[in-house]
């Protein structure tokens, strides 16, 4: 779980993850976030995607 949170948090304009692993969700807070890099890091942690992320 803190991987991913590390990821994630590495992400331009990202500002807050929050991460529920027992609800299998992360929750992003930023500015100005991007789809496929948001995705990149959750997988460069271990974790797969949903096909849709929401906003």
């Amino acid at each position: 779980m803190t991987a991913l949170r590390e990821e994630v948090s590495e992400v331009p304009g990202v500002s807050k993850v929050v991460v529920d692993l027992a609800a299998n969700t992360v929750t992003v807070h930023g500015t100005d976030l991007e789809d496929e890099r948001l995705r990149a890091a959750i997988v460069e942690a271990g974790y797969g995607t949903a096909d849709s992320i929401a906003a």
